[in-house]
């Protein structure tokens, strides 16, 4: 088994059960935006938890913190100082790390008991970003009674129950957009986390036309918050492969698109160039199940 040294001591890792992880992931996952690198929060976490609370290198809880620190690539970690002058300081390690390796495998059954799904949902958490006509917005984590409460939005928005709720996520997104909110505005924060969750990597928004389309959709994202969520390892292939679907049926779309657009009047070109997501294109049918929906509606703000 590797070994993790901590203020010094080293400490043997033994495979945790699920719910090991799934703890700290409840205790870290809020704060990945607050200002402290991940490895300074996890090592702090270990550290308080066994200075403080007493806890044994051997706990579940020491065990599932000593081993995401490992599977970032991290191999000692320390805590110097008191009070606010303490500070957290790692060292990199000689072992392999996930760094390299295709997200999909991190999420394999076995990935799920040392860390390395967990490092990895973490890692893409933190740096995810939704890209809205060509611009690069950061996903931030949202209060929980927030997000629950721009879901409840965004499912007024979700017409058709058989419909991937992308598709309302989106139009939520494109609704607070075009009633001039800015990345001030908490609503549109959760949105873009509620959108970010359900696998959307970019959106192209025209509020004159009143029309969207999702260009892309990330499949590392999507995987993370099936993660996050509990989801048991069915349902994580599942998540996988729902993401997968709907790239490629965006990207039929925008080749679709850009054919009839290359083949056509410029007028006819402006006109085609922002569709609803999954919508039939002229002389097609949209299949059931897209994100397909009616163009968003802007409000005016109160």
């Amino acid at each position: 088994m590797p070994t993790f040294k901590l203020n010094g001591a080293e400490v043997e890792l033994v495979p945790q059960e699920r719910d090991s992880f799934s703890w700290l992931a409840s205790q870290v996952y809020r704060r990945i935006h607050e200002g402290p690198p991940l490895p300074a929060i996890l090592t702090v976490f270990a550290h308080e938890g066994i200075t403080t609370q007493g806890l044994a290198p051997t706990d579940h809880r020491i065990q599932a913190i000593l081993w995401t620190l490992w599977q970032l690539g991290i191999g000692a970690a320390t805590v110097e100082g008191e009070g606010t002058a303490r500070q957290a300081k790692w060292e990199r390690g000689q072992h392999e790390n996930i760094d390299g390796k295709p997200v999909q495998d991190l999420f394999a059954e076995e990935c799920l008991k040392d860390g390395r799904a967990l490092a990895c949902g973490l890692m893409v958490a933190a740096a995810r970003k939704l890209r809205i006509n060509g611009n690069d917005v950061d996903v931030k984590i949202s209060n929980l009674d927030l997000l629950k409460a721009q879901a409840a939005e965004v499912e007024k928005r979700r017409k058709d129950p058989s419909h991937d709720p992308a598709m309302a996520a989106a139009a939520y997104v494109a609704e607070l957009l075009s009633g001039g909110s800015d990345q001030n505005d908490l609503r549109l924060r959760a949105a873009v986390e509620i959108a970010a969750d359900l696998g959307i990597r970019s959106m192209l928004v025209d509020a004159p036309t009143r029309q969207l389309r999702i260009d892309g959709f990330n499949e590392q994202a999507a995987l993370a918050a099936a993660f996050f969520q509990n989801a048991p390892p069915e349902q994580l292939k599942a998540a996988l492969t729902r993401v997968q679907t709907l790239n490629r049926m965006a990207e039929d779309q925008s080749r679709m698109i850009a054919q009839q657009a290359a083949g056509a009047g410029p007028k006819a070109k402006v006109a085609q160039a922002m569709v609803s997501p999954g919508s039939a294109a002229p002389g097609s049918a949209a299949p059931r199940g897209t994100p397909n929906g009616p163009s968003f509606k802007p409000r005016r703000r109160a």
